[in-house]
């Protein structure tokens, strides 16, 4: 089977995003010690994956998969203003300064993804918003998504 954290992982990196993977506490942990945020720097996080088999014939011949990403920055997306995420913005000051742009980019990373890898099957996707997340104060574009994995 295709190793899906790679293909996230190997997306982030080309895209020039920092990446974790994990359950939230451990992506907190990695985020405070080894991802850089500081430079305006943007994350990519993929939580863990719930798989459900499709079977045909009595084998498993792909894998219904769901699972959560999130987009985030803690500075404005050109970084050029200077102002970062803080508790103190209101919702449309987060949408002007980061998440309109985050949700653009979520989509295309996305798009990226699924039409550059032929055993990923998107099926499924839904997107909001999560702010003033983590020990950070990060906002995020989150996309829960479902996908069929080939499993040949």
């Amino acid at each position: 089977m295709i190793d899906i954290v790679k293909v996230f992982n190997d997306a982030a990196t080309d895209a020039g995003y920092e990446f974790a993977y994990g359950r939230k506490d451990i992506q907190n942990y990695e985020m405070s010690r080894a991802v850089e945020m500081s430079g305006g720097e943007t994350v990519l996080l993929l939580f863990p994956f719930i798989e459900k088999g499709v079977i045909d014939n009595s084998l498993v011949f792909k894998w219904d998969v769901s699972t959560t990403l999130w987009l985030g920055k803690k500075f404005d997306f050109d970084n050029t203003s200077g102002t970062y995420s803080e508790l103190d913005e209101t919702e449309k000051q987060k949408y002007d300064r980061r998440l309109k742009d985050l949700r653009d980019a979520m989509a295309a990373l996305i798009k990226t993804i699924f039409c550059n890898e032929p055993d990923l099957e998107l099926t499924n996707v839904r997107i909001f918003r999560e702010i003033n997340q983590f020990d950070e104060n990060l906002d995020f574009i989150v996309a829960d998504i479902n996908f069929f994995a080939d499993d040949s």
